[in-house]
């Protein structure tokens, strides 16, 4: 107890200038654009669990990201243990103290089945392994990759981390024709001897996702079929599967179990009684939620990244993003260092604690960031109770010409209340309105942002303008009330949200309304079709990429990534019955509306999009020619759902660079 308040009384008084050093002036000329789209230097630190070394995925200019071990006891340079010529590395895990798993991604790869590509290796780049294969390569066609242990439809879950040590838990898909998940078998895999146990005798049918013990053992299992989705509990005491709870797959009222701790209490999301997703524990036996939640955030969903010690099992922690990333410490001692960390640091830090066997280890990995701060790397020593810098994310972004994020709740014209991010360019006057950019999240069933460092967003204010970014309606991780006003609105109140920002941001006297463009990619890029056709006058521009302009095209085409049981249970639901809402969904399609659009367009796509196919881009381009619409296009050869090639992307921020400049000029 002492020696943790001791630590944290020497961790409060290094000061924030020895740890990040002095301010400096902002450059004279714009950032590069590169600046905002090079791969980080550092990225995904993980901790070995006895905190004698850490992992990190490091990008180099120009190549590909790769996987490099770094000593702690005394702190070393890092050795590259995993690289390609042809692939990037994602999502290292250590499985034990000396081994690693990561998966591999080839950048122009179209479609993912599942998390192929994992290959295992140990800390000094001996004891290579592969997996699980690519999805479509051959032998040899990746460097470094000539034998397959799995078929591209394995993926890994996890480490196991218990006595045995080197195990994975790993599924396999098995999907319809159509692409559907029908179901995921368990086994573990040994990553040394490629030995696979199956775990999944007796499961539910159509299960697709599990939780497993304290004894990694399967223990409660989801299933999926029909557009319902169900809970099911294996007995301890006779070992029989039992249901605990369905519900309709895309009400959005379903429990979600998160995770089984060593008393046999399953924790799960739900919004029981309330507007927001907390965390609660759930009794099988009594089939019941404890009304009483463990977490719950105001105005927030809570999406848990449980923090457990892997040696001892205990539940130290749950890390979860509010308006920014947090930690919510159920462990006294780690809260006290979190506090101690918190002072040392910059005021506008989040400082999240990185560890393995957190209460035993002597060296906790601290990542550092802002809203300003892509992310730095830092290494306490607990005996020591010194903090000494390892790296940075990007240490060629000066956060002191970066812009300022804020977080803001609108009031839309019909009361509902949107979340707004909003990015002010670096010394941007408080009282002079600036001209905007409208960034439209894809998804749209997803969470866009957080006040974290955001590329995009800081691309865009480095070019002098304000950006917006409103989690619009439909919008999760804001509550239930906030998603489910989003049914059945596309091109209707989810385009109102944005328009209700920019008011506010007006009344704000931050933005000129008469200079805002709307800029967005998939379900984005629609919105960026949509805004001039249901709001004439809103915006000078529109930029779109992949994005959906005929919504029956949707239901209409066989080769996207979208299954049937989207297509039958969730579209119906979320966007529109074709039938019934026919009318609807045509006025709600830009490409039945494009002689409406009267602002300069800019429109790209991916020829090996999967998820809006290039149809979608073709037909509104051939139609918008034809009804006189001022439009600048571009087709990427072999891009995904995405810009992935930085070739690529570089070319669609420089076309997007000049696309703004020529069309937010002052009005005459």
């Amino acid at each position: 107890m002492r020696m943790l308040q001791k630590q944290a009384t020497r961790l409060a008084a290094i000061t924030a200038a020895a740890v990040i050093g002095t301010a400096h002036a902002a450059p004279a000329e714009l950032p590069p654009i590169e600046n905002f789209t090079r791969l980080p230097d550092m990225k995904q630190v993980i901790v070995s669990p006895s905190g004698k070394r850490l992992a990190a995925i490091m990008g180099t200019a120009g190549g590909y990201l790769r996987l490099a071990v770094l000593d702690l006891d005394p702190l070393g340079a890092p050795r590259i243990v995993a690289q390609f010529t042809d692939a990037d590395i994602h999502r290292a895990e250590w499985v034990g103290e000396d081994r690693l798993v990561f998966k591999m991604w080839q950048r122009r790869a179209w479609l993912d089945l599942g998390g192929a590509g994992t290959i295992a290796v140990n800390h000094d780049g001996s004891g290579w392994r592969p997996l699980i294969a690519w999805a479509d390569s051959m032998p040899g066609k990746l460097t470094g990759t000539t034998s397959k242990t799995l078929p591209y439809n394995w993926f890994v879950t996890g480490a196991l981390h218990d006595g045995e040590g080197n195990g994975v838990a790993v599924g396999q898909i098995q999907r319809s024709q159509r692409g559907d998940v029908l179901e995921v078998n368990l086994a573990r895999l040994n990553t040394v001897t490629g030995e696979l146990r199956n775990l999944s005798v007796g499961m539910p049918s159509n299960t697709v996702s599990w939780l497993l013990d304290a004894n990694n053992e399967p223990a409660v299992a989801t299933t999926a079929k029909d557009g319902r989705t169900g809970v099911h509990w294996r007995n301890p005491k006779d070992r029989q599967w039992e249901k605990l709870a369905e519900f309709d797959r895309f009400s959005g009222d379903a429990i979600q179990p998160q995770r089984v701790d060593g008393s046999g209490r399953i924790f799960v999301l739900s919004h029981d009684g309330s507007d927001v997703d907390a965390l609660h524990t759930f009794d099988p036996v009594k089939r019941s939620i404890d009304p009483e939640p463990v977490i719950k955030i105001k105005g927030f969903d809570l999406e848990p990244d449980f923090v457990e010690d892997h040696q001892t099992r205990h539940l130290l922690g749950v890390r979860f993003t509010a308006d920014r990333p947090m930690t919510y410490w159920f462990d006294a001692a780690m809260q006290r260092l979190q506090r101690g960390v918190d002072a040392a640091l910059p005021a506008d830090r989040s400082n999240q604690l990185l560890c393995g066997n957190c209460e035993s280890t002597r060296f906790v990995v601290v990542k550092s960031s802002s809203d300003r701060q892509p992310g730095e790397y830092f290494l306490f020593d607990r005996s020591k109770g010194s903090l000494a810098r390892i790296g940075s994310s990007r240490p060629w972004i000066d956060e002191t010409t970066q812009g300022h994020r804020s977080f803001h709740r609108v009031t839309a014209r019909d009361g509902l209340s949107i979340p707004l991010y909003v990015t002010r360019p670096a010394g941007a006057p408080k009282d002079k309105p600036l001209p905007a950019v409208m960034l439209v999240h894809g998804g749209p069933w997803v969470r866009g942002s957080d006040l974290d460092w955001d590329a995009e967003a800081q691309f865009f204010a480095s070019r002098g303008y304000v950006v917006l970014q409103p989690e619009f309606r439909g919008s999760t991780g804001y509550g239930d009330k906030l998603f489910r006003a989003g049914m059945k609105q596309w091109g209707r109140a989810m385009q109102d949200d944005l328009v209700d920002a920019i008011q506010w941001a007006a009344g704000q006297q931050w933005v000129d309304p008469q200079r805002v463009c709307i800029v967005g990619a998939s379900y984005g890029g629609y919105a960026a079709l949509m805004g001039p056709i249901t709001h004439p006058g809103a915006y000078r521009c529109a930029a779109s990429y992949a994005g959906v302009t005929d919504i029956n095209l949707m239901y209409d085409i066989t080769w996207s990534d979208a299954g049937d049981a989207y297509r039958t249970y969730g579209m119906p639901t979320l966007i529109g019955d074709r039938v019934k809402d026919e009318a609807a969904l045509a006025a709600a399609s830009p490409l039945k509306r494009v002689a409406e659009i009267k602002v300069p367009l800019l429109v790209g796509h991916g020829t090996e999009d999967a998820r809006v196919p290039l149809a979608h881009f073709s037909k509104f381009k051939s139609a918008a020619i034809d009804a006189g619409v001022k439009l600048e296009s571009v087709v990427y050869v072999d891009e995904p759902h995405g810009l992935y090639e930085p070739a690529n992307e570089i070319d669609w921020y420089r076309r997007l660079e000049r696309f703004l400049a020529a069309s937010l000029q002052p009005a005459p």
